[in-house]
């Protein structure tokens, strides 16, 4: 091996962890909540090992390399791998982390048995990685000097929003990090059409990114999506434009609309033209409405798309974020895969038979999408349902904290006085 290839392997595997030196942090915020966690391993971490042993753990797998000592017997047998081969097989994430990059050091506390590497890129408009000093430097350095991470792992100071833009930093790292296993977006916006803000930002940035994965991505991949969900300042317009794709199902597909209605009055879908009556609908319908009309807006560019594309929706929460308001915040994760058919020799020249393959129409991919905003659950509820899992939540967060420089002890005592923050961000 190189004396090259060596220096890559020490900087991506040191001998021990790097060690805190700041006092421990004893000031903690909503988005250190036990039921954080409860998303993290639940559904963030759970869907992404159920994928990585169902599909991509050959394409990830680094423990016996083809090329590794069969045509050179008499080498050291302590070869390490080149960092070709550690980028092509690493599980790739795209990220919006916070300062302490929790969300990334939980993926790797529970993937990490699976022997595969990652790389992660994540998106922080206050800090970037390479900025020394910062909490984000700090943390990043802290977790690319873990095993089986990727050391060049970094936080680009930029927002997510800024992909949609082809001269934008944001842009640049995108495509030179994807494309992604993982994208995991827990925004600090909204996707919910809204007075507040204007969502437009984020769907531009969205498309841009779901058109570079149709395009670079040639297996499975996990969207996540963490948005707020306001009714009381809804820009009703901008819904209905959104709502467009499922009000067409509406009036198109009979299985359809009989499935929306076990949600939503007719009146919504009975007015004149072809809008949804977003007035005849109550705060959870609204809610539930914009999960159904976001998962068809995704499911529209799956089926534009060449080849097309197929899109489920998986477990899915909800967790309130102020009750007077009637806001929420929803979880939502999708699974998107490509529609890859065999060729089809019309000539007859080869006499091979090749089975087709039948993949689900828009129609079925709709009606499991209304199944699965139905099933959307509260992870409030589960948690006062659940005191056991609460209790084992709870430890596991508090580790989790205390691996990134927080005082066990004060979360525990925050934990157990309600969780109280004033800070605002859920």
């Amino acid at each position: 091996m190189s004396s090259q290839e060596s220096d890559f392997v020490d900087d991506i595997i040191p001998d021990t962890l790097p060690a805190h030196t700041e006092p421990p942090r004893d000031k903690f915020h909503p988005w250190h909540r036990v039921r954080k966690e409860y998303i993290r391993r639940l559904q963030w971490n759970e869907l992404t090992t159920r994928l990585v042993k169902r599909t991509w753990r050959r394409q990830l797998n680094v423990d016996e390399p083809e090329w590794s000592f069969e045509d050179r017997p008499d080498e050291d047998k302590s070869f390490h791998l080149p960092e070709s081969v550690l980028l092509q097989r690493s599980l790739n994430c795209l990220l919006i982390p916070g300062e302490d990059l929790l969300d990334i050091r939980a993926l790797w506390r529970d993937i990490q048995k699976l022997n595969c590497y990652i790389r992660y890129l994540g998106f922080n408009e206050s800090e970037g990685s390479n900025q020394e000093g910062t909490r984000v430097h700090v943390s990043n350095n802290a977790v690319t000097s873990l095993p089986l991470m990727v050391r060049d792992s970094c936080v680009v100071r930029d927002r997510f929003e800024a992909v949609a833009r082809e001269n934008s930093l944001a842009w640049h790292y995108l495509r030179q990090y994807g494309p992604y296993h993982v994208v995991n977006l827990d925004l600090c916006g909204s996707l919910f059409p809204n007075t507040s803000r204007d969502p437009q930002e984020y769907y531009n940035a969205l498309f841009r990114l779901i058109a570079y994965q149709f395009e670079s991505q040639k297996t499975e991949w996990l969207l996540f999506i963490t948005t707020m969900v306001e009714p009381a300042v809804v820009q009703v317009e901008k819904l209905k434009v959104l709502c467009g794709p499922t009000h067409d199902n509406y009036q198109k597909h009979k299985e359809f609309a009989e499935r929306l209605l076990e949600l939503f009055p007719a009146e919504a879908f009975s007015g004149e033209g072809s809008a949804v009556n977003v007035s005849a609908l109550d705060e959870q319908q609204m809610v539930q409405l914009f999960g159904v009309a976001f998962g068809k807006w995704l499911l529209r560019l799956c089926q534009k798309a060449q080849p097309q594309w197929t899109v489920a929706m998986r477990r899915s929460y909800r967790y309130s974020i102020n009750e007077e308001k009637g806001a929420v915040m929803l979880s939502l994760a999708f699974e998107m895969k490509p529609n890859i058919a065999p060729p089809v020799d019309s000539t007859g020249m080869a006499k091979l038979q090749l089975q087709p393959k039948v993949f689900p129409s828009e129609l079925e991919c709709a009606l499991k999408l209304a199944e699965s905003v139905a099933n959307i659950r509260d992870v409030d509820a589960e948690l006062i349902a659940l005191p056991e899992l609460k209790a084992e939540l709870q430890e596991a967060q508090a580790s989790l904290l205390e691996s990134a420089g927080y005082d066990r002890a004060a979360y525990l005592k925050w934990v157990s006085e309600g969780e109280l923050s004033s800070s605002s961000k859920p």
